[in-house]
């Protein structure tokens, strides 16, 4: 809906937050407001917040994709954006940062979202093995796509991200399973092809490895 404040439209958009904000992009301006909002109080908001400076949310695609997993995501930069917030949708990553630069927040959720991923596969096979696992890490590793740590702790390599999910899916079991020194005959029955999934595990790592 649209309401006239001060002389000015605004478009109001509801939400379940009870917070009100304003955003305002090429001419178009916004309020984000709660389900059961009031006039008077929308009034009051726009009276706080008419000396305040608005600078134009840019939109910008990157030419290089986001890859992860190896699947290809587009990125979408929201420039001067009033939140800090990343979405990720039919294969595109939307990045909201407040100013113009994004890298070091690009970056950080990348390994977040790596992680969870490590979480997902970990809990998988947790369930299916009924063990437990301690604390999931990421961090460069030369030689290895793991390393088993203390107190059941295991330490992934920054390089899984050149892994597709069913190989990661393998190597989460193949970390579990040196951890608990699971029986030969159990992994067989799991991936009975583990052979030919080692030799599929080497070639990746060494292909990521050279195109790095």
């Amino acid at each position: 809906m649209q309401i006239e404040i001060a002389g000015k439209n605004y478009q109001i958009i509801t939400t379940d937050s009870k917070e009100i904000r304003l955003e305002q992009h090429l001419g178009l301006a916004r309020i984000f407001a709660p389900v059961d909002f009031e006039i008077s109080t929308l009034e009051q908001f726009i009276k706080n917040n008419k000396n305040s400076q608005t600078v134009s949310e840019e939109v910008e695609y990157q030419e290089h994709p986001v890859r992860l997993f190896q699947q290809n995501y587009l990125l979408k930069l929201i420039k001067n954006s009033t939140s800090n917030k990343i979405l990720v949708k039919n294969r595109t990553i939307t990045l909201y940062c407040t100013g113009t630069t994004y890298q070091k927040q690009l970056h950080d959720w990348q390994k977040q979202f790596i992680l969870q991923q490590l979480a997902d596969e970990i809990g998988y096979w947790e369930e299916k093995l009924n063990v437990l696992v301690g604390k999931i890490k990421l961090r460069a590793l030369p030689k290895s796509l793991y390393s088993l740590q203390a107190e059941h702790n295991i330490t992934f390599s920054t390089s899984v991200t050149c892994l597709s999910v069913s190989e990661l899916h393998y190597l989460a079991f193949k970390a579990i399973a040196s951890q608990i020194s699971l029986d030969p005959k159990i992994r067989t029955t799991y991936f009975p092809d583990e052979q030919q999934l080692e030799h599929q595990l080497a070639y990746t790592l060494k292909t990521c490895q050279q195109s790095h």
